[in-house]
């Protein structure tokens, strides 16, 4: 993971490593593009080698798993925040230790296919949410740190680059070349 970056970028400009362009998605395209994105990380994980799968090619580097899991709960994350904000506009919805959660949840001790089941199911759940939107929802605000804001339309433009920028991060894990020195 990049530190130090402006990962909300994405939500209003294309994103210089992976190329998503979540700003040209509009509201009624966010749920599809998000399943849509969901099974294309699937089938990332669906040939991966199991060991290959777990492994950080580089320090600093997650895994493909890793980064797989990350992605399957931050749609949890994101789905109940913007829940939480169409609910309660303007709350603060605070930071989520995803970094601390690679650890603490077991993260490559987890099952790749169910990982991409669960992954799945939590992204057809979350485009339900948005299929359900009203227009004017969609710019309902939050805040997830001083100075942070998050309409619920960026929340999701930002789930959906995180799927395809982590499944990007996950076959540059897998490629073999970035293994040998």
């Amino acid at each position: 993971m990049a530190e130090g970056r402006d990962w909300t970028r994405t939500t209003s400009e294309s994103c210089p490593d992976c190329g998503a362009d979540t700003p040209s998605i509009g509201d009624a395209e966010l749920a599809r593009a998000i399943t849509t994105a969901v099974a294309d990380f699937g089938r990332t994980l669906a040939p991966a080698d199991p060991v290959r799968v777990r492994a950080r090619p580089v320090d600093g580097v997650w895994s493909a798993l890793e980064y797989a899991c990350h992605s399957r709960d931050l749609i949890g994350v994101f789905e109940h925040r913007v829940r939480r904000t169409v609910k309660t506009p303007g709350q603060q919805l605070g930071w989520w230790d995803h970094e601390a959660s690679v650890v603490d949840d077991g993260y490559n001790q987890q099952v790749p296919v169910l990982v991409a089941e669960e992954m799945a199911s939590m992204a057809r759940s979350f485009a339900l949410v948005l299929a359900d939107l009203e227009a004017g929802v969609w710019d309902a605000r939050a805040e997830r740190r001083p100075g942070e804001h998050f309409t619920v339309r960026e929340m999701a433009r930002f789930v959906l680059h995180e799927l395809i920028h982590h499944r990007w991060d996950a076959e540059n894990s897998l490629d073999p070349s970035r293994w040998d020195p």
